[in-house]
């Protein structure tokens, strides 16, 4: 007797059942998670995270919005100095295992659109040079950037730390980079740095002395705001601010429609 298709029934059962779980866990989770902190004695002050402005917490203008994700309600800063947003403090103050175990499990039912034209964009806005070494941060496993760029003789390599990843060209842990680089490039990364100073720091200890960096998202405006994954918007004069405050200038901008690259060389 044919058991397949009891075996197709009974997984299409489990989806399904995992499924409805998700829906209910993680709104419970953040529910209570909003409860706890409704209750929860605050920070008297808070600092922005691009131009390092601080002030009392309730001094902040907020801008709110609710998580697609099942992440309740979104509260974040909008920093009067710089322009930047940044938040919601809930997800900001979550510990990092947890923030890790929460990308993981998004990845794990939720795909992003391809990205490879975007990336491929982004790599290009670093005017690179033939001969040099280039490193896509957080290259998805959505995007053939990688692939088509080396496929045009491009020496360019991967780093993604969250979604499921087979490519030789793209590595999974930080210990894996050796190298120092020509140029570091992003898509649809910036908006998810915690602390983007340190981030800053930590990518000029990848470059070369003369590297250059291309960050491209849509969030240098006030845009994909409904999810708590986005914590960090750089808007105005953030990144220039950002950038003086890292050892990087801000040599370069380019705003077409949705796709929108900031352009950074490190300084000596």
């Amino acid at each position: 007797m044919d058991q397949k298709p009891d075996l197709e029934a009974r997984l299409a059962k489990l989806e399904r059942d995992q499924a409805l779980l998700r829906g209910f866990v993680l709104p419970a989770y953040w529910s209570l998670v909003d409860r706890l902190y409704a209750r929860t004695p605050l920070p008297e002050t808070a600092a922005c995270l691009a131009c390092g402005f601080s002030q009392k917490l309730a001094r902040f203008a907020r801008r709110h919005d609710a998580c697609v994700f099942g992440g309740a309600a979104l509260e974040r800063l909008a920093c009067p100095k710089c322009g930047c947003v940044f938040g919601p403090l809930k997800y900001l103050q979550t510990p990092p295992e947890v923030v890790e175990a929460d990308y993981r499990l998004l990845y794990a039912h939720y795909s992003e659109g391809d990205s490879t034209e975007q990336e491929i964009r982004a790599f290009h806005a670093l005017q690179p040079k033939p001969g040099g070494l280039y490193l896509n941060w957080g290259s998805g496993a959505w995007s053939a950037s990688v692939d088509r760029l080396r496929a045009e003789g491009w020496d360019v390599w991967g780093y993604e730390p969250h979604a499921e990843v087979t490519s030789p060209f793209v590595v999974r842990n930080k210990g894996e980079i050796s190298a120092r680089f020509d140029g570091i490039f992003s898509n649809n990364v910036i908006e998810h740095l915690f602390d983007p100073l340190a981030q800053f720091a930590e990518f000029k200890g990848y470059l070369k002395p003369d590297g250059r960096m291309a960050h491209a998202s849509p969030c240098y405006d006030w845009l994909y705001a409904f999810t708590r994954f986005h914590v960090f918007f750089p808007l105005g004069e953030a990144p220039r601010r950002l950038a003086e405050r890292s050892g990087f200038s801000l040599v370069g901008a380019e705003d077409d429609g949705e796709f929108k690259v900031r352009v950074f060389q490190a300084r000596p």
